[in-house]
């Protein structure tokens, strides 16, 4: 049996597939979303360097791009915490490159504060960083008391829905991402 005729019922009549619900859910899913989706793709790249490449670890790049993707997708926290990693990656990277590889161990905020005292880094871009990783944090690491950075604490404070709060905060995720990646170290600058 299989072969041509495994699409037909013993009478020779077609079979029909019913296609899983979810699949039409998903579908329809996807065609609702295109246009916010496209706003974000549009926003992204008026942002994004045209014509420039960058050398990277496979990790380190697979980040970089899906943080990318996620924004566009509005996965916001996940942007937000694969743009942190990528500047993690990066800065400590560049330290490592330049002597300070055992300062760029002990995590982001040390690494910061290397990069800002050695004057490795405008400090412009580090405070940038450093933002995005008081935001990473309480994602990143349970915060069981209250917190200027936590989501809620920030949409009461703003008085602003943390829907909307997160997509401005991985906005600016994004350029900080693209901010290191461009000018950390003086590498494209």
């Amino acid at each position: 049996m299989g072969g041509r005729n495994s699409d037909k019922d013993l009478f020779g009549k077609r079979i029909r597939h019913n296609r899983p619900r979810y699949e039409a859910a998903l579908e329809r899913n996807d065609k609702a979303s295109v246009p916010i989706r496209a706003v974000r793709a549009r926003w992204l790249r008026k942002r994004i360097p045209k014509k420039i490449a960058f050398w990277m670890p496979m990790e380190t790049g697979f980040v970089f791009g899906e943080a990318a993707a996620c924004f566009v997708d509005g996965h916001f926290v996940a942007t937000i915490m694969l743009a942190a990693s990528f500047v993690d990656h990066w800065l400590t990277s560049g330290l490592a490159h330049r002597g300070y590889g055992n300062e760029a161990k002990r995590g982001l905020e040390a690494t910061i504060k290397v990069a800002k005292k050695k004057k490795l880094v405008d400090p412009f871009l580090l405070d940038a960083v450093n933002k995005l990783r008081l935001i990473r944090n309480p994602f990143a690491h349970l915060k069981l008391t209250d917190s200027d950075y936590k989501i809620g604490s920030r949409a009461v404070q703003m008085r602003e829905p943390p829907e909307v709060l997160l997509e401005k905060d991985a906005k600016e995720a994004i350029i900080a991402m693209y901010g290191v990646a461009m000018y950390a170290f003086g590498r494209n600058a």
